[in-house]
C-alpha cells in the first residue's frame, strides 16, 4: 500500500536517478535538483538550463501522457480497492516504468523488485483465454501500469540483462473481434509500404499482439538508453483522461504538422508523418487521435518523429447506439485533415490527400507514398490469405475497408 497522501516523488530522467522532484501542494511544481551543462530535460518543452522550478495547477503533460485509463485502470482499482489512486499515486505506482525516460519514486523508498522475466518466444505460444491475461495482467500489473490507452494491455519484462520492461501485450477484446491480428496485420501493410514501426509479433493463436518498445535502444555494451517521448496531446499542453478524454479528438492534421515545424524537426519528419497520415487513412482507422503520434528525442536537438503505433481498422467494427438504436459504423476520422471551422472529419480523396502531402507536409512527390501504401495494402492481404492465425471473415471485412481484394 502506499500513503495516504503522496506530496513528493523523486523524479529520474534517464540514468539520472535524482535529476528532479516533483511536489504537489495547491498547484504541481517540478524542480530541478541540478543546473549542469548536460542535464537532460524532463520535457521538450521544460528545457533544463532556462529554470530550475516549474509550477502548473494541472499535472505537468509530459507527465499525465503515461497515467493508466480503461482496462488498466478498472484493474488497478480492482487490485487496491482501498488506496486512493490520484495521479501522484499512479505515477508511484508506474515507477521506472513507463513510456519514455521518466521514473518516479517515493523518497527514501527503495526500487521496486524486478519481475519475473518472461520471452517473447513463451509469449507467443501463450493459449489466449481471458483468464490467461488476467493472470498475466496481475502477475506484471507494478511493471506495466505505465501504459495508457483504453484497450486490455500489459507491458512485460523480457531480458534478465534490462531492468525494465521492454514488451507490450495487446489482448483480444470481446468489444472488438480479431482487434489483434487487425493491427497486426495494419502493422504488416506499413512495414511493407516503408513507414517505420515498432518491432511486432503475434501469438500462433492469433489473439494477442506482442511489440517491442520503440522509446528504448540497444546500445553498443548491451545495455539499453531510454529516449524521451511525448505524444501530440502532451506537446500541446493537453491532458486528455476521464472528462477531459474527447480532447485527444480536437483539432487537425495540419495543426500537428505545423507543432512539428514548431519543434523545429528536420524536414524528413514531416514527410513521415505524411506517411503515417496517409496509411492510417488509406486502411479506414478511425482513431488516429492526438495521442496516436509522437516525438522521440534525447535533446531539443536530436530528435525525430516517433514509428507509426497504435493503428487498427476501425471501419469494421459496429457501434451500439446509446438510445438503442440502430447499430452505427465508423466512417469518420478522429481529427480534420485540415484546420479551419469549415473542415470536417469525412475521409478524403486521394486528391485532397495529395494537397495535404504537398502544401501542408511538403512533400514533392505525395502520388509516390499513396502508391507504396496501396501496394502495401496488397501484399499484406496477399500473406494474410496464407496465414491461419488470420479469421477469414476478418480479412474479407478488412478487405473491402481496404478497397483490395481478399
Amino acid at each position: 500500500m502506499l500513503p495516504e497522501k503522496i506530496r513528493e516523488l523523486q523524479i529520474a530522467i534517464g540514468r539520472d536517478l535524482s535529476a528532479g522532484q516533483l511536489l504537489k501542494q495547491s498547484t504541481y511544481e517540478f524542480r530541478y535538483l541540478a543546473s549542469q551543462p548536460d542535464q537532460a530535460s524532463v520535457a521538450l518543452l521544460m528545457p533544463a538550463g532556462t529554470q530550475l522550478t516549474w509550477q502548473d495547477g494541472d499535472l505537468f503533460p509530459v507527465m499525465d501522457q503515461n497515467l493508466p485509463e480503461g482496462d488498466l485502470f478498472l484493474r488497478l482499482r480492482e487490485a487496491f480497492p482501498k488506496q486512493p489512486l490520484t495521479p501522484m499515486h499512479l505515477l508511484a505506482l508506474i515507477g521506472d516504468n513507463g513510456i519514455g525516460r521518466l521514473g518516479y519514486r517515493l523518497p527514501r523508498n527503495p526500487p521496486a523488485a524486478a519481475a519475473p522475466v518472461l520471452t517473447k518466444e513463451a509469449l507467443l505460444n501463450t493459449a489466449y483465454t481471458p483468464e490467461v491475461f488476467d493472470e498475466l495482467v496481475r502477475a506484471y500489473l507494478s511493471t506495466g501500469a505505465g501504459i495508457a490507452g483504453m484497450q486490455p494491455k500489459i507491458m512485460v519484462p523480457d531480458r534478465p540483462t534490462v531492468p525494465i520492461p521492454s514488451l507490450i501485450v495487446k489482448a483480444a477484446s470481446p468489444a472488438y473481434p480479431g482487434l489483434a491480428a487487425n493491427e497486426y496485420l495494419c502493422l504488416t501493410a506499413a512495414r511493407l509500404a516503408g513507414i517505420a514501426t515498432p518491432e511486432f509479433a503475434l501469438s500462433h493463436d492469433g489473439q494477442m499482439l506482442v511489440l517491442d518498445r520503440f522509446d528504448l535502444v540497444a546500445t553498443a555494451d548491451g545495455g539499453i538508453e531510454r529516449l524521451g517521448f511525448e505524444d501530440i496531446a502532451a506537446l500541446a499542453g493537453l491532458r486528455v483522461r476521464d472528462v477531459l478524454a474527447d480532447r485527444k479528438y480536437q483539432g487537425s492534421y495540419q495543426r500537428v504538422a505545423e507543432l512539428l515545424k514548431q519543434l523545429q524537426l528536420p524536414r524528413v519528419n514531416l514527410h513521415r508523418f505524411f506517411e503515417q497520415v496517409a496509411f492510417t487513412i488509406m486502411v479506414r482507422n478511425g482513431d488516429g487521435h492526438l495521442k496516436n503520434y509522437g516525438v522521440l528525442y534525447r535533446s531539443a536537438q536530436d530528435a525525430w518523429l516517433a514509428p507509426m503505433f497504435d493503428v487498427v481498422t476501425t471501419a469494421i467494427y459496429r457501434y451500439t447506439r446509446y438510445d438503442g438504436g440502430p447499430e452505427l459504423e465508423d466512417r469518420t476520422l478522429a481529427l480534420k485533415l485540415f484546420s479551419g471551422k469549415h473542415q470536417n472529419r469525412s475521409y478524403p480523396t486521394p486528391d485532397e490527400l495529395m494537397l495535404f502531402g504537398s502544401k501542408v507536409c511538403e512533400v514533392s512527390n505525395p502520388r509516390e507514398v499513396l502508391q507504396r501504401i496501396a501496394e502495401g495494402k496488397r501484399e499484406a492481404m496477399r500473406q494474410a490469405k496464407r496465414d491461419e492465425r488470420i479469421p477469414p471473415a476478418l480479412r474479407a471485412d478488412m478487405a473491402v475497408a481496404w478497397g483490395v481484394a481478399g
